[in-house]
């Protein structure tokens, strides 16, 4: 069953507070901060554990702010409906896993919000660092953090028992993230193309990451993320425009 009242009823107030954003912009921090206590407190009632507030805490922020960029009213809707969509999943998956710690549909389903988060995280950060001139460290800070609470969240779920290895692997993939996103800022391109840039650097080191928990780590996979993974980049690169976009 794909419906739960609650995961749903939660995420209907969430596109609520989104709506609020664009009809109500002058009090955005007011709204954003009500939706980012909401969301921490039902993540965790949801969920069950703190580690499942996380990902609607970041998702949140990060939507919010994405948000925030977007001026085009059809394009403000869709995304906010999109957002709903993933929101439901974020809650809904922790859920069910706290039924069932290993129930395949709800890690397919946190996965999915995973990924969600660090996208609209890793873009709204490098919007908001071009359009209000933040200063790189505070844009390599926010990588580092997000990176390091919302890769611990999901690596603890499929790695159970061993939370001092998960937040080590979690540090290191946080690290080498704050790192690429210093060489990523020197390239001549918008928050989108940066954005999606760093997510799929990202994506080829939690895959790696992943397959090791879960036994499955090859030189093959290895090879065929690399080499899979170049070619999506270079077509991003050869699509995107060499001007930063603000």
């Amino acid at each position: 069953m794909f419906l739960k009242l609650r995961p749903f009823f939660y995420s209907l107030i969430f596109l609520l507070g989104l709506e609020t954003i664009v009809l109500w912009r002058s009090h955005v921090a007011l709204i954003i901060f009500c939706l980012l206590l909401f969301s921490i407190y039902q993540g965790r009632s949801v969920g069950k554990k703190w580690k499942f507030a996380v990902l609607p805490a970041f998702f949140t922020l990060s939507a919010s702010a994405l948000l925030y960029l977007i001026t085009v009213p059809y394009e403000q809707q869709t995304f906010i409906w999109l957002t709903f969509g993933m929101y439901y999943l974020a809650l809904f998956g922790a859920y069910r896993l706290n039924e069932y710690s290993l129930d395949q549909t709800a890690r397919a389903m946190n996965m999915a919000a995973t990924v969600s988060t660090i996208f609209f995280t890793y873009t709204a950060s490098y919007g908001l660092y071009l359009n209000f001139l933040v200063p790189l460290w505070v844009l390599m800070l926010v990588y580092l953090v997000v990176t390091l609470l919302v890769s611990f969240q999901y690596f603890s779920i499929i790695k159970e028992g061993d939370k001092r290895i998960v937040w080590v692997y979690s540090f290191m993939l946080s690290l080498a993230m704050a790192e690429m996103i210093w060489t990523i800022n020197f390239w001549p391109f918008g928050y989108l193309t940066v954005g999606a840039i760093a997510l799929i650097l990202y994506y080829v080191l939690w895959d790696l990451i992943q397959s090791y928990f879960l036994n499955l780590l090859s030189q093959r996979r290895v090879v065929a993320n690399i080499i899979f993974f170049s070619v999506v980049i270079a077509l991003v690169l050869l699509s995107s425009k060499w001007i930063p976009v603000i």
